[in-house]
């Protein structure tokens, strides 16, 4: 199966599963994926508003203009607060979605990049999964 219909399908699932759970039935929380379908950790039920509506997305880690090893996987560590109508991040590497997840703050793994400069992106997304335009990006070098 090509990577492609693969992410397309992984977002209708994500985008199907809220449905799937019947009302009043007990379920597990539901995990936090990345793009290849594999379980990356499970996410918090959290609104993500602060009480003053402020939104915000902090990339902690690597810093912007990082340098980063050949080889050495790149792990964003981020802090996000949701708008209103957000409900969920994706992660973009060079504008291509690597994940997406509910958690507001920790960890993803975008794993090995390529030598060269990337561009990292977290950016809000609706229930929906449209872009709702708040987002944070940062530049790091592959060497």
């Amino acid at each position: 199966m090509s990577p492609d219909i693969r992410r397309i399908l992984l977002v209708a699932a994500v985008s199907l599963c809220p449905m799937m759970v019947s009302v009043g039935a007990a379920a597990s929380p539901p995990l936090q994926l990345a793009m290849n379908g594999n379980a990356v950790g499970k996410m918090p039920q959290a609104s993500g508003t602060t009480p003053s509506g402020l939104k915000h997305i902090q990339i902690l880690a690597p810093a912007n203009g990082a340098e980063i090893g050949t080889g050495v996987p790149v792990v964003l560590s981020y802090d996000v607060t949701l708008a209103p109508n957000g409900n969920h991040i994706h992660f973009y590497v060079d504008n291509h979605m690597a994940g997406l997840s509910h958690e507001l703050k920790g960890t993803f793994s975008l794993g090995t990049l390529a030598p060269g400069t990337h561009d990292i992106c977290i950016k809000e997304a609706t229930v929906a999964h449209v872009l709702i335009g708040v987002n944070r990006c940062i530049l790091v070098t592959v060497k």
